[in-house]
């Protein structure tokens, strides 16, 4: 089983209100030189295929030594941080302490480079996990509810889903198709979010990791 993730959007917990996220990425004082720059600009200036499992490519750690943050007035020191502005391929920043935990799970590949931010005592790495397509999911398994008429969608082709997709309609459980791809505790999927499993979600709390937010939709594979 797995729940989906996100970062903490609670003000108690990461100090700002927008909801959104704690620090910034600014163009031209977050990298070591212009090389970097550039390398970081072409890299995640790709389109969506580049970035799923069967076409992930990750950063060549020589070409990106560190990422430097800005934090936002107030924002608080966490495990999991959330960044602006968004790139495709990257999901938020965490600390070293998170590293070590997903790093004894199984997480396949997964883009990490070096971060610091500004004021900030934690060592961090910018992390993304590679996407999953929506065609591992069995859509017909899978149930979904409408927000406004408080009924479930079930039973559904894809073609259906994509009929009613949207903001009104809420993802309750997936079902995934099982394939030996799948056989990790992070899956990062196309539409949905990211999901960790069970027992790293087990872990994570253990350790009392800060800044990470567990949601109610599940996930299964079968």
């Amino acid at each position: 089983m797995y729940k989906i993730i996100s970062t903490s959007s609670d003000p108690l917990i990461i100090g700002v209100n927008n909801g959104i996220y704690q620090v910034e990425l600014i163009e031209n004082k977050s990298f070591v030189n212009k090389k970097e720059r550039q390398y970081y600009e072409n890299f995640f200036d790709g389109e969506f295929n580049s970035f799923t499992i069967n076409n992930f490519r990750n950063v060549e750690s020589e070409e990106i030594s560190e990422l430097i943050y800005f934090p936002l007035k107030k924002a608080k020191e966490t495990d999991f941080v959330s960044f602006s502005p968004y790139e495709m391929g990257l999901n938020f920043l965490v600390s070293q302490k998170v590293i070590k935990i997903m790093d004894s799970f199984s997480v396949g590949d997964y883009i990490k480079i070096p971060s610091k931010i500004e004021g900030f005592n934690n060592i961090y790495y910018t992390i993304g996990f590679p996407i999953f397509t929506e065609d591992v999911i069995n859509f017909f398994k899978s149930k979904f509810c409408h927000l406004i008429e408080e009924s479930e969608l079930n039973n559904l082709s894809k073609d259906d889903y994509k009929k009613v997709a949207g903001a009104l309609v809420k993802t309750i459980n997936l079902e995934l198709v099982k394939n030996d791809s799948l056989n990790r505790d992070i899956i990062n999927l196309e539409g949905q979010g990211l999901f960790f499993s069970t027992p790293l979600l087990l872990k994570l709390n253990k350790e009392n990791i800060t800044g990470l937010e567990v949601g109610q939709t599940s996930l299964e594979i079968r």
